[in-house]
C-alpha cells in the first residue's frame, strides 16, 4: 500500500483477529533437542558452461529436533559429474547402487582434512548449529544418528 508520505509498506489482506494472534508463538528451540544429523540430497543445477551431459546434486546439512523439524546449517556441500566422449543423442545413465550413493554422500560431507579422511566435522557442525539457538556439542552430534534423505528426483536418477 502507496501512504501519503509516499512510503510503501505491507497491509494484510483481512483483518487480523485476537484469535489469530493467540495461535501465534516465538519459535523457541530451548524446549527442542537434538535427535540426528541429516544430509537433504537433491538435485542441483550443472554449470551452464558444460556442454557435455551433466549432473549435479545438492547436499544439505542439517540437525533434526526433536518436534521432527530440520534447522539448516549452511554447510553444504555436493557434487557434479559429466560424461566425456558420448555420442550425441546415446543413452546415459547416472544409475549405481543405493549403498553406494549413500557410502559417496557420506564421504562429501565428511572430513576436508587430508590427516583425517575418515574424520568429520563435528565441531564445525555444533558452532553452526549453536549459531542457530540449537545448544549440541561436537561429541553429542557425533554419536547421534546421521541420515541421508534422498529426494524423489535423486533416487529415479541414480539408484540402480
Amino acid at each position: 500500500m502507496h501512504t501519503d508520505d509516499g512510503d510503501w509498506h505491507y497491509v494484510p489482506l483481512g483483518p487480523e483477529t485476537e484469535a489469530d494472534r493467540a495461535k501465534r508463538r516465538p519459535f523457541d528451540l530451548t524446549e527442542l533437542r537434538p535427535i540426528a544429523t541429516v544430509a537433504v540430497c537433491e538435485l542441483g543445477t550443472p554449470s551452464p558452461e558444460n556442454t557435455a551431459p551433466t549432473v549435479a546434486m545438492t547436499i544439505t546439512q542439517c540437525v533434526r529436533l526433536s518436534d521432527d523439524s530440520l534447522i539448516r546449517l549452511d554447510m553444504d556441500r555436493g557434487f557434479s559429474s559429466s560424461h566425456h566422449g558420448a555420442p550425441p543423442g546415446a543413452p546415459i545413465s547416472w544409475k549405481q547402487p543405493l549403498d553406494e550413493l549413500i557410502a559417496e554422500v557420506l564421504v562429501l560431507v565428511g572430513s576436508d582434512d587430508g590427516d583425517d579422511p575418515d574424520g568429520h566435522p563435528w565441531d564445525e557442525l555444533a558452532t553452526a548449529a549453536r549459531t542457530r539457538g540449537v545448544e549440541v556439542d561436537a561429541e553429542t552430534l557425533s554419536r547421534l544418528p546421521y541420515q541421508v534423505l534422498l529426494s524423489t528426483e535423486v533416487v529415479a536418477l541414480f539408484v540402480a
